[in-house]
């Protein structure tokens, strides 16, 4: 058995198994829910996790998968990771949990193969795709930290249009008061 061959053949258990790593991260009342609703409409989290964890998996495994297409998959993941309450730690943390995954499930695999060096590869793929998803995920938080900014600033010009409003229509003046 070739190593793409193992890769693809055990690729369905380890995507889910990552998946439910990543569920793992949300607060207890909130995992069941991820797990049990299947509609990408009702449950968008698990549907771009698992949507995720497909793109991770064939691009950790070597598919032959463009890095546009890897990152157009990883990124509405990672900007949803951006914008919930998580350290960045915790946001891309995820990131580190599909290791113990293959070492327990494909290494091994490949150890009985006599071929580590395809499955050190792997795992190679695997640290690059994580510094990319460092990468967007910094982009996202900055966005964020942006509109933030502009919102605040919107309302505080807001504040004052309102303020000299009803200073201008004051019948009396700021000094008399």
């Amino acid at each position: 058995m070739k190593a793409q061959d193992l890769f693809r053949k055990r690729k369905s258990e380890i995507v889910r198994l990552w998946a439910d790593e990543v569920f793992n991260t949300y607060p207890f009342e909130t995992t069941g829910f991820l797990r049990t609703r299947e509609d990408p409409f009702s449950n968008p989290v698990a549907h771009m996790t698992k949507e995720a964890a497909d793109a991770l998996y064939d691009a950790m495994a070597g598919e032959h998968v463009t890095p546009e297409q890897t990152k157009m998959a990883l990124e509405r993941f990672i900007r949803l990771r951006a914008v919930q309450k998580f350290a960045p730690s915790q946001g891309l943390g995820v990131f580190f949990l599909m290791k113990p995954i293959l070492r327990e499930h494909l290494l091994p695999e490949f150890m009985t193969l006599g071929d580590v060096a395809s499955y050190m590869e792997a795992e190679s793929r695997l640290d690059s795709l994580t510094l990319l998803a460092f990468d967007m995920y910094t982009e996202a938080r900055e966005l964020v930290a942006n509109l933030r900014i502009t919102e605040i600033r919107n309302q505080h010009a807001q504040l004052a249009r309102w303020a000299q409003k009803l200073e201008g229509g004051s019948p009396h003046s700021s000094d008399e008061r």
